[in-house]
């Protein structure tokens, strides 16, 4: 443990953590302060100050604001759905893993719903940037397949009806997608937890086999 001093000069205790937590929370403050500011808005001295330890602890672990934010990337991924990748699924229906899936969703936005504001900043920057596009279409193509997969087990099991996989996997996600853009722009009707699971249950009401 160690005494550093932060731009207002406050003096605070620095302990040294493991890489892995580090990181997670340098990557915890970027999201906080890209939400609030935007990308092209956000200076390192923000993530500095808004994670409480030193410019250097930051730089050792990432050379600029880019790296963080390709990092933060993949930190979206395991904040919006800590529990759904680590399942397999294999001791659950089909129709019970997605409404896991809508399940972690809700509990999102209950308690981090800053994580989904930090998408639209992917979108915006992934239009001028090649890597960050590149990185994104990675992380969206990794939660399509994962839809995939779960609609092929339901429809071997003879749970789902026969449909495109593909298509069925792209028009869950955007559903998920379009009510979080409703909550972002703070629609008052909108109720998230409300939309998300009527939502899911016309989804299923359309794959189920009756």
């Amino acid at each position: 443990m160690k005494l550093i001093y932060t731009d207002r000069s406050v003096c605070i205790m620095a302990i040294n953590l493991p890489k892995e937590e580090r990181q997670s929370q340098i990557m915890d403050a970027a999201m906080k302060v890209i939400t609030r500011k935007g990308f092209s808005n956000t200076r390192m001295d923000d993530i500095v100050n808004e994670a409480g330890i030193s410019k250097g602890a930051i730089y050792h672990h990432y050379e600029g604001k880019k790296e963080i934010f390709l990092a933060l990337i993949g930190h979206w991924e395991t904040q919006t759905f800590p529990d759904f990748y680590s399942r397999n699924g294999k001791e659950r229906s089909a129709a019970d893993t997605l409404k896991d899936f809508a399940s972690e969703v809700i509990k999102v936005f209950k308690s981090r719903s800053h994580v989904f504001q930090a998408e639209v900043e992917f979108w915006a920057l992934a239009n001028q940037d090649d890597e960050v596009r590149k990185r994104s279409q990675e992380l969206y193509e990794k939660i399509i397949t994962l839809f995939e997969l779960v609609i092929i087990k339901g429809i071997r099991e003879k749970e789902f009806i026969k449909v495109d996989t593909r298509i069925t996997a792209i028009y869950i996600l955007s559903v998920f997608q379009g009510i979080n853009w409703f909550c972002i722009f703070k629609d008052k009707k909108i109720n998230a937890e409300d939309y998300i699971q009527k939502s899911i249950k016309l989804i299923l009401s359309g794959l189920k086999i009756s």
